[in-house]
Parts: structure tokens; C-alpha cells; sequence
């Protein structure tokens, strides 16, 4: 799974899973698998359109909670302004006072809408999870098209 994503069979939605060796890198391709879901990616990385950069923040009591959220924001954020993002840079979380803080810049260009693949609704909460695997993180997203 060189992507850090890869997508598994279900009946009505899209839904993937990603790892990574660290909770970063696991939100990381949890991000770049929503990001692929949205549209071509490496189309939108191309374009000769400048990357116009999106700060995510939030903060949330889980983990589970945290990610949900924060895919959430980028989606919105995304729809709002027009883009289709294309990568994550600088992405931290920390723990303070009882809850998890997450900071990411989105690289993110101009939506051209061929190199669209689906039309989002929303993160489900169905299914979404996260788990240390012993050797990394996994997180299990379902994506409502």
C-alpha cells in the first residue's frame, strides 16, 4: 500500500483505510485517501493553476472525534471555496487539558471539474475508527457520495 490508503468494498458508500506508522502519518493518508476520493489527484497537483494553501484546526475529546471532525472541516472548507486539495503539509496533533488538538495546512488548486470523481456529502460516523496495530495506526473512514 505504497498511497498509505487503499479502498475496500462497500455497498452504497466509499470507504478506505489508512495507515501509518504514527498517528500523524495515519491522519496524513486519512486526508490524502479523502482528497483521491474528491477527484484526481495528481490531475489537480499538475495543473498550472498556484496551490492556494487552507489551515484545518480542531479539536476534539478522542481520537475518533479529532479525525472525524478535522475530514469534515477540510471537506467543507473544500466545498466553499471551490478547491480540490491535493496534500498535507505540517500536520501535528498534541494533547493538552484533557483534549487532542490537530493543525494542518491543505495544498489545495482551483476545482476543475474533469478532474472531479465524486460529489461528497459528508463523513460518516458509520464505522469510522482508529486503531494501534502494533506497528502503526489504522483509521477506518466511510465517505457518504
Amino acid at each position: 500500500m505504497p498511497k498509505g490508503y487503499r479502498y475496500v468494498d462497500h455497498t452504497a458508500d466509499v470507504e478506505y483505510i489508512a495507515t501509518g506508522a504514527t498517528v500523524e502519518k495515519a491522519f496524513t493518508n486519512a486526508f490524502m485517501g479523502l482528497f483521491a476520493t474528491m477527484s484526481d489527484v495528481s490531475k489537480v497537483k499538475a495543473q498550472k493553476s498556484v496551490a492556494k494553501p487552507m489551515l484545518i484546526k480542531e479539536s476534539a475529546k478522542s481520537m475518533e472525534d479529532l479525525l472525524w471532525y478535522s475530514l469534515q472541516d477540510a471537506l467543507s472548507a473544500a466545498d466553499a471555496t471551490a478547491v480540490f486539495p491535493f496534500g498535507v503539509k505540517g500536520l501535528k496533533i498534541t494533547k493538552k487539558k484533557g483534549k487532542f488538538w490537530l493543525e494542518a495546512g491543505i495544498l489545495c488548486k482551483d476545482q476543475v471539474q474533469k478532474h472531479g470523481r465524486f460529489d461528497i456529502k459528508g463523513i460518516s460516523r458509520y464505522d469510522l475508527a482508529m486503531k494501534n496495530t502494533g506497528k502503526g495506526y489504522s483509521v477506518s473512514v466511510v465517505v457518504d457520495v
